[in-house]
């Protein structure tokens, strides 16, 4: 009975401290003016056939930030394709006034990319995003502008799959928005330690401080982790803002392997993460074995009790999630997909070791 107690407690202590109230009542959406000025950073390898749609699902977002008083540069980085990449930015260089860096690409990583558009910044705060991500609402860049420099150093805002179907849409969708809310859970708690790329907000003073990628260079992933990461170490403030307007949506890959080499990445950065932030992440994992040992080594009702009150406060925290980011919070029952996802991370896991499949594009 002390192994499913044991495990209980942690689940306990995990969902109310990471994942329940007190993300839930930490003001997501930090008051202050919005910045005079800022650039958003796209990074781009072999991306012809989605940047006309790209620029067309930014451009609302372009002129609502401006009509805010924001004077707003797009800076787009050609990072060594071979298609028409090159002949699609120049043209929106000359039609739509964007900055355009066209890099020969000497290591595949998406760290050089974002270097060499930083470099080109012009704004007080980059905000970084991806070719294949839409912005939910006009609103975007506002919202994740709004207190930049007075307020925060670093803002985390959230990037999930956009529609889709089967399966395997349901899963990425479960793994996008649980890790969001361990995000978002961390930021609230002051220990910030996963961004996302996709969408993603700093000053370029921060980003000076740090010393852009250059200190995991080496490192092919990770871009957006282990920079928050080093930004936190220097007492950057970290703001998130997961409402659904700050929101993009992305497209993710449409077979496993797709997502197998994507989820790979992943998994090569968190192997150099802080020996205390992977002891920290560990934590849910234990309790789950600490609870499925008391189910084993005596099969009670209250061994029962105890793990199906585990799992009920894990959806629940994670429908008060959804909720708040704007999702349908009775989708919390796909928690119980998990064990899927903790295979698929397993069988990620194994490739990226066994394997070189860690290249940005």
């Amino acid at each position: 009975m002390m192994l499913s107690l044991s495990g209980l407690a942690l689940h306990t202590w995990w969902a109310l401290r990471w994942d329940g109230l007190g993300v839930q009542t930490h003001s997501s959406q930090t008051a202050g003016v919005l910045p005079d000025s800022c650039s958003v950073v796209v990074c781009c390898h072999n991306e012809a056939s989605r940047i006309a749609g790209f620029h067309q699902a930014l451009q609302p977002a372009l002129n609502h930030a401006e009509a805010s008083g924001v004077q707003v540069n797009v800076v787009a980085v050609n990072h060594g394709s071979t298609d028409g990449t090159a002949e699609a930015l120049d043209a929106l260089k000359e039609r739509a006034g964007w900055t355009v860096v066209h890099q020969a690409r000497t290591r595949p990583s998406k760290k050089e990319a974002l270097a060499a558009g930083m470099a080109a910044v012009k704004g007080k705060v980059a905000v970084v995003t991806d070719i294949d991500c839409t912005p939910l609402g006009p609103e975007w860049l506002t919202m994740m502008l709004s207190g930049a420099a007075a307020h925060w150093d670093v803002r985390v805002g959230l990037s999930l799959p956009g529609r889709g179907s089967g399966f395997l849409h349901v899963l990425q969708r479960l793994e996008a928005e649980r890790s969001a809310q361990k995000a978002v859970g961390a930021v609230a708690r002051g220990r910030a330690y996963l961004g996302f790329g996709r969408n993603m907000a700093f000053t370029h003073d921060m980003w000076s401080r740090v010393g852009g990628m250059s200190n995991h260079a080496h490192v092919r992933s990770g871009d957006d982790d282990l920079w928050l990461q080093e930004a936190v170490a220097l007492g950057g403030r970290v703001s998130t803002n997961p409402s659904l307007a700050a929101q993009t949506a992305s497209t993710w890959p449409s077979t496993w392997e797709g997502w197998r080499r994507q989820k790979t990445r992943h998994v090569s950065a968190s192997s150099v993460y802080p020996a205390t932030t992977l002891a920290r992440l560990a934590l849910p994992t234990l309790g789950t074995a600490l609870l499925a040992a008391g189910v084993v080594h005596n099969p009670s009702g209250t061994s029962a009790l105890c793990a199906g009150s585990a799992l009920l406060l894990r959806a629940v925290t994670f429908g008060l999630f959804l909720h708040q980011a704007g999702r349908p919070p009775l989708r919390a029952w796909t928690i119980l997909l998990e064990p899927a996802v903790g295979l698929f991370r397993s069988w990620s896991w194994w490739k990226g070791a066994t394997s070189d499949s860690t290249a940005w594009k």
